[in-house]
Parts: structure tokens; sequence; C-alpha cells
């Protein structure tokens, strides 16, 4: 049962917030095994303080790393990279540090451009994961630890780790004599990991100012305390916005960001989509479209605005619209950048609230198992087979190459194709463009012009995502979210067979294809509208193809 903030005493709001602070698990669930469960997620409400006693080894380590190193690759997935992720790209490098980058994708373009731009005996390999079996993480890691054992004698000196006590990457850092081995605090889930290990020894190699960023923190903590009135509790009160406009059926959470700082709408997108999509519902994070005017938007849209203070002037005239066309709004105002530290607390424990309103356990993800088990089962035919058993249609007229899901039905046209997957939508959908591509500045500005064009035409809302890396993100939200989700996934040809994954008998493009091919049929399965399209080599062309041809499409249909 929905529980309305609105409606709420104020005995009963500090109550709530009471038996949060206290880990009382019994607040999202009335199942003992649940409640068990989520024992063990609740130490993110620590990390501000028990984080500050590790900053002087995270710093001894961040200058060992300086004296030795050209560059630092975080290999990981979810929540154990965005918020690095996120780091990287609002703080940017920093002079004297080494060049840090993430790299949450085994696309054989992106680990190619690695080797070709560093010296990988220069590098230092950060492999971060909270299970130790991530299956993009593990790969990445055999492939890497596989180039350098043929360049040098010990290649555990370029790596580290970042794990739970116990997991298998543990033992195999413990084992291959890694440089260093991070044990991440157990109860403390991935995507509410930001201000552990996970997010403070990338800081910490970046070169970021530590103490600060945890200051930031901290003071959210004491702010969202148990003894803060509801009203004057930063957290709780974007949990009763959140909350209140998702029981009034606005499901649509649209971040609006000055560019600066635009980068956190990733890590955002992480907490809300996996933390509440699920049971059939989902507050559905909207971020990355282009502002547009009010007219654009649907009846479910709400949003926050995320901005800098000296800069309030960045979508003033939106934010101005919006209200004036009567669209919930809330701001949040930075002093600056740092203030990050502070926003993943506020966010964390408004996500951890808004679970409870909606009736639902923010801290687990129940259907990613679906496109995992899917992708098991394909690599496995493929190992057996050499084929991943799917066959591809071709278009008579574009030529390209595509399947679509079984509520679609079979169709030799992806014309009709498109003009049923448009037909089906409603205003209060919205359409996914998830991309198994290089993870690219220009190919995401493509697909911010397709999102542009179909949010215009069919006023729904949009999200995107590089894949593999949004199967840890709004994965979940898709395949246990709202059935208002559709979808297309884009695939290229760009097999390299010099990228064989040691001991796996696949490449890594083998594994970016069938995690691909694994999700269109995890969606498929669940009923959802998915167009699922090949590309060939020179996809970059066939992605302008496409594009210009969905315009056509979508102007020629009658809705």
């Amino acid at each position: 049962m929905f529980v309305r903030p609105s409606k709420l005493s104020e005995s009963e709001k500090s109550l709530i917030l009471h038996r949060l602070w206290e880990k009382d698990a019994s607040l999202w669930s009335g199942d003992e095994e649940v409640q068990k469960a989520i024992s063990n997620r609740l130490g993110w409400l620590d990390l501000p303080e028990a984080m500050a006693k590790s900053i002087d080894e995270i710093r001894s380590f961040s200058e060992e790393v300086k004296e030795e190193f050209e560059a630092v690759c975080l290999l990981g997935m979810g929540g154990s990279s965005l918020f690095a992720l996120t780091l990287s790209k609002i703080f940017g490098p920093q002079p004297g540090y080494p060049y840090f980058f993430v790299l949450d994708t085994t696309d054989p373009e992106e680990v190619a451009k690695l080797e070709d731009d560093f010296d990988l005996k220069k590098v230092l390999f950060l492999v971060a994961s909270k299970s130790g079996t991530t299956i993009e993480v593990v790969s990445l890691f055999k492939y890497f630890w596989g180039r350098l054992e043929g360049l040098m004698d010990q290649p555990g000196g370029n790596f580290a780790a970042i794990t739970d006590p116990g997991t298998p990457l543990a033992k195999t850092a413990e084992e291959r004599k890694f440089r260093r081995l991070f044990l991440a605090p157990p109860d403390v889930g991935g995507r509410f990991s930001a201000l552990s290990y996970f997010g403070l020894v990338p800081a910490g190699l970046m070169g970021l100012d530590l103490e600060r960023l945890l200051k930031a923190a901290q003071e959210m903590a004491t702010v969202c305390g148990p003894e803060v009135p509801w009203e004057y509790n930063p957290a709780a009160k974007l949990a009763e916005y959140i909350g209140e406009n998702f029981i009034l059926e606005r499901d649509k959470l649209t971040i609006l960001a000055d560019p600066l700082i635009r980068p956190y709408g990733l890590w955002i997108e992480q907490l809300v989509a996996e933390s509440t999509g699920k049971t059939g519902i989902g507050v559905v994070p909207i971020v990355g479209e282009a502002p547009g005017s009010p007219t654009v938007y649907g009846p479910d849209r709400f949003f926050v605005n995320l901005g800098l203070e000296g800069r309030r002037d960045i979508y003033g005239r939106l934010l101005s619209e919006l209200k004036q066309n009567e669209f919930p709004l809330v701001n949040h105002w930075w002093e600056d950048r740092y203030e990050i530290g502070a926003e993943c607390f506020r966010w964390e424990m408004a996500t951890a609230l808004v679970g409870y309103f909606m009736d639902i356990n923010p801290f687990d993800e129940p259907d990613v198992i679906r496109a995992k088990r899917k992708t098991a089962e394909i690599l496995k035919l493929f190992k057996e087979t050499g084929d991943f058993g799917v066959e591809f249609g071709l278009d008579d007229r574009t030529g390209h190459a595509f399947i679509t899901s079984r509520i679609l039905g079979d169709t030799p046209s992806l014309k009709l194709a498109i003009r049923k997957f448009f037909l089906s939508l409603s205003p209060w959908s919205y359409v996914a463009f998830l991309a198994y591509l290089p993870y690219d500045a220009e190919l995401e500005e493509f697909f911010t012009d397709l999102r542009t064009m179909v949010r215009t035409r069919r006023q729904c809302s949009t999200m995107f995502g590089f894949g593999p890396r949004y199967l840890h993100s709004s994965g979940q939200l898709h395949k246990g979210g709202p059935k208002t989700g559709s979808f297309f996934i884009f695939t290229r040809r760009g097999r390299k067979e010099e990228q064989m994954v040691p001991g796996e008998g696949y490449t890594l493009w083998d594994l970016q294809f069938a995690q691909a091919y694994g999700d269109f049929q995890a969606l498929s399965d669940l009923e959802r509208q998915v167009i699922h399209i090949h590309l060939g080599e020179d996809y970059r062309k066939e992605l302008e193809d496409f594009a210009a041809f969905l315009k056509e499409t979508i102007e020629l249909a009658e809705f």
C-alpha cells in the first residue's frame, strides 16, 4: 500500500526518520528474510563519518601511484564505477596526477583506444566489483592481465582492487600480488557506495580533496538527522516531493542540470531507476534530454534542477516557463562542485524514503538477473557451436539488419515495425535508445537529437544508455518497472579475434553482443516493445541513414 507523505502527521514523519536512522529494516518490509537482507544494506548511513579515518590511507596510495604511473584505468560497472565516472567528468584532470578514466564497457574500439593511447606498463588498473564476479569486470581484468603478462614479470604491481571481503576478486588480488586491495564495507549496496572506497579511492587517484568531499557529506548527514524536523530535512523534503508526484501519477523525474555538473545525472539515474523500478512500478529518471519548451513535456513529468551558485541564469527562462505552466519543479543550488558529496547523501536517503512511500524494497534489484541468465545461455551456445542463435531480417528498403520482440510480431519491413512501435505509444510512455557502441561524445549527441525528435513528435519521455553500462543502471527499471517503456537496441559488427578473453573462449565483442541480445530476449519475454538493429562496420554512416529513415517514418505516420 502506497503511503502519501503529505497525509502523514508530524509525529509519523518523525518516527519514520528515527526508524531509518536506527536501521530498522521493518520500515520497508514485514518479511523476516527480506528484513535480514535489508539490514545488510544500510551501512551507507555511516559512511560520511566512518570513511574519514581512511583518508590518509587513500592519500598515501594516491601519492605512490602518482609517482609511478601515467594513467589510471578503473575497470568497473554500475555502482562500482558510476560515481568515479561522474567525478572524472565533472572535475576533469588535475595537475600532477595520472590521467584517470573509467572503462565500463567491453566495446572493441574503446579497448583498442586504450591500448593505442597508453603504454600499458604505465597504466594502473583499478579493478572494482562489489561481488567480485561481475562478468564485464572479470573479462576485462583477464584480458589486460594477459596483455601485461607478456610485457612484464610481475604484472600484479599494475593492479589494485576494490571489493567486498571474501569475494573471488579479493582472493585473486591476494594470490596475484596486486599492489593494493581495498576491502569495502559489506553492508553497503553498490548504488549506495559512492562515499565508500568505491568512490573515494578513485577520487584520491584523481587528486581531489577528500576532506572537502567528505565534509560536505558529513554536513548533509547532520541536517538530515533524525532530530531535524521533516520540513527542514533536505532528504525528507526531496523524498516527499518525489513520492507525492509518484502517487499523483507523475512518474517521470526529469533532471535539468548546469552543464558543469550535468554528468551527476548519470549517478542519479542509476540510484533512482534501480532502487524504485520493480514490482511493475517505478520512478523513471529522465536525464540527458535537451531542454525543451513546456509544450513538449507531458503531464507525467516533474522536475529537479541542479545548478551552481553564481550561475542561476542557466535555463532561467525554461525554469520560469515550467513554473508558469504549473509543472512541479524544485531547485538544488550547489555552492561548488564539491557539494557532490552532500548531494550523494541527500539522494541516497531520499531514495530510501521513497521506497517506503512506494511500499517496495529499494535495496534489491530482482530483475537484473533476467538479462544475466540470457547472456550466460547465449555465451554457452556460442562456445559450443560458434553461433549466437539469432537470425536478423534484412530490410529491403534500408538494408538494415533487425529483429523485433514478440509483442511486435514478425514483419519483413522495418518501416512497418517502427510504425507499429510508435502507434502504441502514449504521452506517458518512454522510449529508450540503448547503444552497444563506443562511448563517444559525437554518438551521444546523435542520440540526443534522436530523443528530441521523438519527444517533439510524440510528447513522450526518452532515455538513452550505452550498453552494457545501462544494464547496471536503468536495466532493472526497464524489466521490473512499469510496462510503459519501448526500446531500440543498437549493435554493430566489430569482432576482433585478437581481443580473446584468456580462458573463456569468447572475445570482448562476443560478450558485448551476447549481453545486447540477452537483454533483447529478456525484454521480449516481458512483452516489451523492442527493435534490435544490427549495424555494419560503417555503423556511423548507417546510424545517420537510420535517423533520416526514422524521421521520415514518424512524420508520415498518422498518430
